[in-house]
């Protein structure tokens, strides 16, 4: 289950597993697979938000997403990402 707080540190770090390990801040523990689940969640609503995935797909990332994340805090963090993405890839 992601947490807002896990989603933080996975911001703070710019979504690099390299740069977090190589940091490595005890306090700043991701348990299990918080890292890789964050990082689907992220890939998948991308493709939703800029169009390229089925209706079917993107009920599937929504069910995911309520179902992999422990609050909507959480959901809201990993949504700010995404719309950041998306700005970003629109502005090259």
């Amino acid at each position: 289950m992601v947490s807002a707080a896990q989603v933080d540190i996975y911001t703070t770090h710019n979504g690099d597993i390299d740069l977090y390990q190589r940091r490595g801040s005890p306090q700043m523990a991701i348990l299990g697979d918080s890292w890789k689940t964050i990082e689907d969640l992220r890939r998948r609503l991308f493709l939703t938000a800029v169009g390229r995935a089925s209706a079917t797909f993107a009920n599937s990332v929504e069910a995911d997403l309520l179902a992999w994340t422990s609050d909507e805090d959480a959901r809201r963090r990993i949504r700010a990402m995404v719309e950041s993405d998306v700005k970003a890839q629109s502005k090259s």
